[in-house]
């Protein structure tokens, strides 16, 4: 008489299910540690190649923001440096009315005011020279400046006479000053920063629809990994009460 050993083919089947849900949660368990619903081009290939693409359009989207906010600043630098001229010119037009009181000022009174008047012209023509930002000039007129303010001349108030024709040179540069604030201030406020709130609607969109792609529902995934856990150790334990190996077998004959 002899004794085989038969194949347990329905064994086997357990343990491939085990080792299937026993997958299935090691995957589950890698989006919700990820964060993420799909982690590799296995886990949706289409879906993969969308939500990469919205993320390149995102990076793009808030460089362009960034680049927008530096032109901001480099506006807010010039706009602060033209409101330093126009302190100056609205101070010598003071000066310049102090010294066109006929009749009033005496010699050392009136030199005084053209002294300090030509220091205020020294200090407003350098500074209008100096301005920059990032080593690029902002108020010279040249190339990629944001105005052309033009230097300050011809301001003499060493007589009554010269000093009531130097309020007119004032007066100019004044304007010119003005027409430069202007223009920058509508240039950052109806281009930059319009610009920039547009394109953080378009990335919060796109966020949000990326998010929709890529991201993982925790409590619907939070519910297939405690399934799936549940179904490999109900695997496990059938697995170890039905399992008869042939070593058990042959132990009946001791």
């Amino acid at each position: 008489m002899s004794l085989a050993i038969k194949f347990n083919s329905s064994q086997l089947g357990l343990l491939n299910s085990v080792n299937l849900h026993n997958n299935l949660m090691f995957k589950s368990m890698e989006k919700l540690s990820s964060g993420f619903r799909i982690n590799r081009a296995s886990d949706g290939p289409a879906d993969l190649v969308i939500s990469e693409q919205l993320r390149a359009r995102i990076a793009s989207l808030q460089q362009e923001i960034d680049n927008s906010r530096g032109q901001i600043s480099r506006y807010e630098t010039g706009q602060s440096a033209a409101m330093e001229l126009r302190t100056y010119l609205t101070d010598l037009r003071t000066l310049a009315v102090g010294a066109s009181n006929e009749g009033f000022n005496s010699e050392d009174a009136q030199a005084a005011f053209n002294s300090e008047a030509q220091s205020m012209v020294a200090a407003f023509n350098d500074l209008k020279s100096e301005a920059e930002f990032n080593g690029n000039a902002m108020l010279d007129g040249s190339e990629g400046s944001l105005a052309n303010i033009a230097e300050l001349t011809g301001i003499d108030l060493s007589s009554v006479e010269s000093a009531q024709a130097s309020m007119a040179a004032i007066d100019s540069a004044i304007s010119g000053v003005d027409n430069a604030l202007v223009d920058m201030g509508a240039t950052q406020r109806y281009e930059l920063e319009s610009s920039v709130r547009s394109m953080e609607v378009t990335k919060e969109n796109l966020v949000a629809a990326e998010s929709m792609i890529r991201d993982v529902d925790m409590v619907s995934e939070y519910t297939n990994f405690l399934g799936e856990m549940f179904k490999m150790k109900m695997g496990m334990a059938l697995l170890a009460h039905s399992a008869i190996s042939a070593e058990t077998v042959l132990s009946l004959f001791d």
